[in-house]
């Protein structure tokens, strides 16, 4: 039923599978530990730029990369902590690292645990000894992910954390938002705006729109184009929700974020790990048929 399989292409895919809900998941450990496809019924529901995937100098361009230790970039990609400055690129370090396996498992799902954590390349942009550990996991359409995150410093560790999934869309304006949020940030002008079904609209923006205020542990979206809704479950940390996409691209991103764009540089809603510490947290991605 559950089935966790190996193949190359260029690097190591670790293929998580399900046969009862005919799902699946790619996980690709040394490109940031990102997943490059989710599958279900013969449907591929992400979208993957395979060139940006292959070149190693290039940010990866699709999947579900990993967002940490920010979200979003930083002013002049610099930030200051404790009287210094230190430079980080954008949306951080998770997703330009190699990760490392830790375990699999085909017993009551299919898994695989990951692990990034901290070397002497990383302390030049986040000055911190850490491991954060991640679990993937499929079971029924569902895929979870459970964190944890270990600060191995003498002093606290600030943070974010979030996803950046890029679905498969080539119609942009037919998507339904269940969501209770009453404004959004629109980035392209850097307004607050009520929010309504016109002023999400992402078919011809350049930047993002956040909604600010949506209330709850879950959030669904409906998508056209794959006539399947989306049901993101997560705990307390993650605050916003991320609309992104880029004119004549088929694809809609929409983030779960625990901060708002540059928090290492604002000091806002910054996660605080305190010293030889832990932090576990989950976040969860549902597909209805």
């Amino acid at each position: 039923m559950f089935e966790v399989k190996e193949y190359e292409d260029k690097y190591k895919i670790y293929e998580l599978s399900d046969t009862e809900s005919n799902s699946y998941i790619k996980v690709c450990p040394e490109r940031g530990g990102i997943i490059i496809g989710f599958g279900i019924n013969d449907t591929e529901m992400l979208y993957l730029d395979k060139d940006t995937f292959y070149d190693l100098k290039s940010s990866v361009r699709g999947g579900i990369p990993i967002l940490f230790p920010l979200c979003g970039q930083l002013p002049e990609g610099t930030y200051e902590l404790d009287g210094l400055e230190y430079s980080m690129k954008n949306h951080g370090l998770a997703r330009i690292n190699n990760w490392q396996v830790v375990d699999k498992s085909s017993e009551d799902n299919a898994s695989i645990t990951i692990k990034f954590q901290s070397d002497d390349n990383t302390k030049k942009s986040y000055p911190f000894d850490f491991e954060f550990i991640l679990k993937y996991s499929l079971k029924g359409g569902k895929l979870n992910i459970s964190h944890e995150f270990k600060n191995k410093s003498d002093s606290i560790m600030p943070m974010s954390i979030g996803y950046h999934p890029y679905f498969n869309a080539k119609d942009k304006t037919n998507v339904y938002y269940d969501t209770n949020a009453t404004k959004l940030l629109d980035s392209n002008d850097m307004k607050v705006k009520p929010y309504s079904r016109e002023n999400i609209d992402i078919s011809e923006s350049v930047e993002s729109k956040v909604l600010l205020d949506h209330v709850g542990n879950s959030f669904s979206f409906n998508l056209k184009d794959l006539n399947r809704k989306f049901t993101f479950t997560y705990d307390d940390y993650f605050k916003y929700i991320v609309v992104w996409s880029v004119s004549g691209k088929d694809f809609i991103c929409v983030e779960p974020w625990s901060a708002q764009n540059s928090s290492l540089y604002t000091k806002k809603d910054l996660i605080n790990i305190n010293p030889n510490e832990n932090l576990k947290m989950n976040l969860s991605i549902e597909v209805e048929v």
